[in-house]
């Protein structure tokens, strides 16, 4: 039987639950979150020493969450996408098929259609925009599907594109593509291999992070 205790184990103070006092433990949820973030770790804490330093620290959780996403936005383009089959010197091993879609704007081929003609007028230009945010968003699926199976690249890849909604004009964009593990990152210059290092310890960091349990007062 687990012995009840009668003070904070982090400030010693009285732990009182009557209707003119009250003061108890806080869950282990927000004890977690302040043992993160101080250097002087307690097993438990109590209302009146723990609540005011929850609600900063858990601020300061999820402030780290965003600094660390718009990071890993940041870092993620430096991942490589390539076609080929089998890179030249690049020494890796295969892990899995990595897919990635996406689907652009209604009527978007009748009005390509329409202006096809208009090879370096504003039209084409709004029709490259699309295709291109299209491709972007496939890439960036691919990247972060590679990532998360432990990989740092995408041979192998595979664009097409296809009307999709009945002749509703909806432009699909589909990739596909083997992710796998380059072993000697160096042969993509230094800025690429840090990136891709750094990827990894972001990521591990939020996913890390995303395990904590936020509470509300």
């Amino acid at each position: 039987m687990t012995e009840k205790l009668e003070n904070c184990p982090n400030c010693n103070a009285d732990l009182k639950n009557t209707l003119l006092k009250k003061n108890e433990l806080i869950s282990i949820n927000k004890t977690k979150v302040i043992n993160e973030y101080i250097d002087k770790k307690s097993s438990a804490h109590c209302t009146k020493c723990g609540n005011k330093i929850y609600f900063e620290f858990k601020i300061k959780l999820e402030n780290e969450k965003v600094s660390i996403r718009k990071k890993l936005n940041d870092i993620i383009n430096h991942i490589p996408v390539v076609t080929t089959h089998s890179p030249l010197s690049w020494n890796y091993k295969v892990l899995e098929m990595v897919t990635g879609q996406s689907s652009t704007g209604t009527g978007f081929l009748t009005e390509f259609t329409s202006s096809f003609t208009d090879l370096f007028g504003t039209q084409s230009g709004r029709h490259n925009q699309k295709i291109k945010a299209g491709e972007q968003i496939c890439f960036a699926q691919l990247r972060k599907q590679a990532l998360d199976l432990g990989g740092n690249a995408v041979i192998a890849t595979d664009i097409d594109y296809s009307e999709i909604g009945s002749g509703k004009g909806i432009l699909m964009v589909c990739m596909s593509g083997t992710a796998i593990l380059l072993e000697n990152t160096e042969i993509l210059g230094s800025k690429k291999e840090n990136a891709i290092k750094e990827y990894h310890q972001l990521n591990s960091r939020l996913d890390y992070l995303n395990k904590f349990t936020l509470e509300e007062f």
